[in-house]
């Protein structure tokens, strides 16, 4: 039992909490709940849940998104689910996309890729 070791690696589940806050660019190997506050870049090879008290300010890169609280910024991912509760507010890349009833999305939807939202960017940052 504790001599074994597991083939196949599981990485944990990270949980921010309501009174905590992130500025800055975080990388996360796993699952994420937000139940604090996020400003800046957030990088998750799982799953990201935003719960009602949460609010995330920025980029998300994710493999899933699930949007109880508050998103506004950039967003790629490969499911996005706004729940009644949730409001996402920015640009979006997703393959699909679930937004239940009282959920909000302000904003636009791209379905071609990341390279779009990087070209958008280059040329504001020209002008």
């Amino acid at each position: 039992m504790f001599g074994k070791a597991n083939k196949k690696s599981r990485s944990g589940l990270t949980y921010f909490a309501q009174s905590s806050r992130l500025e800055g660019s975080l990388h996360i190997e796993g699952d994420c709940v937000i139940d604090g506050h996020i400003d800046g870049e957030l990088s998750v090879t799982g799953l990201v849940v935003v719960e009602s008290q949460g609010e995330i300010h920025g980029r998300v890169v994710a493999d899933q998104l699930q949007v109880e609280g508050r998103v506004e910024g950039r967003v790629q991912c490969q499911r996005l689910t706004i729940s009644a509760t949730g409001t996402v507010e920015g640009e979006i890349v997703t393959d699909k996309i679930e937004i239940f009833n009282g959920g909000q999305f302000i904003g636009t939807r791209v379905k071609e890729g990341p390279k779009l939202l990087e070209n958008k960017q280059e040329e504001a940052e020209e002008v």
